[in-house]
């Protein structure tokens, strides 16, 4: 009680403050006590404390509404951007139809079930992108769900992924048919004329009916003979019936031989390339005179020479001098 005692009469105390002002007026005296002074300081910061939360409210309020136009602001230019990814990557879809179409591809739904099998989805946005995209371009955020346009950009990752996909096929394709190409046989291998097609004969030295598995093609002995193709030599050497042979293995399952050779002209092992002389025309082996026997074999069995010359027209003149070899034999 004693120390309560002490504190109110000590807040009960009396404090003059004189105000002396400039010039001869009379001093201004204010008598107030120290409860006085002890009730105002305490209201002053309270006071104080009291309104800077409020203006550290308002600060945040408007710096939030602030941040809130210019979020509101990128997103309308995100969506901008997006609407032109998406016709970007629409003409791009079409530009891949198009290029599939000239290289007689798959079209994207036989890769989609075959090759990737993987289920992206075609045929442009839904009826909930169509209004989301639409709320945002016309500048109704406040009605955007942003798990939508969240999925929005999902969505047109995933047809990146898929067009790299595309794409990366594509040059894979074009890659494979140059190789294709390459390896294919084309072309005459020398100058000449058809002396006896691919197919079944007679044979000219023995009389029987049998395949004839290759092309002969007669010229003057010498002649050159080149590759049809680009491939590795794979056998360079004589083989009974073939004479002096040449085997070139092209790749793409394609191989070729050239046979009844006056002389060979590379080793095995040997690179070539198409139209690189490998070889002269000549007659041996089981042969009746100068010419090349030229075999095409695709996957493991021999195919119709005739298919890959490119100028080979002239059926008559192949029958009429087959006839007349036949004749001769007989």
């Amino acid at each position: 009680m004693k120390v309560v005692y002490k504190i109110k009469h000590k807040l009960n105390k009396r404090i003059i403050i004189m105000l002396i002002p400039y010039g001869k007026k009379n001093p201004l005296k204010i008598n107030i006590s120290l409860l006085f002074i002890c009730v105002f300081m305490i209201s002053w910061i309270a006071l104080t404390l009291w309104s800077s939360y409020l203006a550290s409210r308002h600060f945040d309020y408007v710096k939030t509404k602030v941040d809130n136009k210019v979020m509101h602001a990128r997103l309308l230019i995100f969506a901008n951007q997006l609407e032109k990814a998406r016709n970007m990557f629409e003409k791009v879809q079409g530009n891949d139809e198009k290029i599939r179409l000239l290289l007689a591809m798959n079209t994207k739904k036989s890769i989609l079930e075959e090759g990737l099998g993987q289920n992206f989805g075609e045929g442009g946005p839904t009826l909930d992108q169509t209004n989301a995209f639409a709320a945002i371009l016309s500048g109704n955020l406040n009605k955007m769900n942003y798990s939508e346009i969240s999925h929005e950009t999902d969505t047109l990752y995933e047809q990146y992924k898929f067009m790299c996909r595309s794409y990366k096929e594509i040059i894979s394709h074009i890659h494979k048919q140059k190789l294709l190409f390459l390896a294919t046989p084309s072309g005459w291998p020398c100058g000449g004329s058809v002396s006896s097609a691919y197919g079944f004969r007679l044979h000219p030295i023995h009389h029987g009916k049998e395949f004839h598995s290759g092309l002969d093609i007669a010229n003057v002995s010498n002649t050159f003979i080149s590759s049809t193709a680009a491939g590795k030599v794979t056998f360079s050497g004589y083989r009974p019936g073939y004479g002096n042979v040449i085997v070139i293995n092209h790749g793409q399952d394609y191989k070729t031989t050239y046979a009844h050779l006056s002389k060979r002209l590379v080793n095995m092992d040997a690179y070539v390339s198409r139209g690189t002389i490998i070889a002269k025309m000549g007659s041996t082996g089981t042969s009746t005179g100068s010419h090349l026997h030229y075999e095409i074999h695709f996957k493991g069995n021999p195919v119709n020479p005739k298919l890959y010359l490119k100028d080979y027209s002239d059926q008559s003149e192949r029958e009429r001098y087959v006839q007349e070899k036949i004749k001769k034999s007989a």
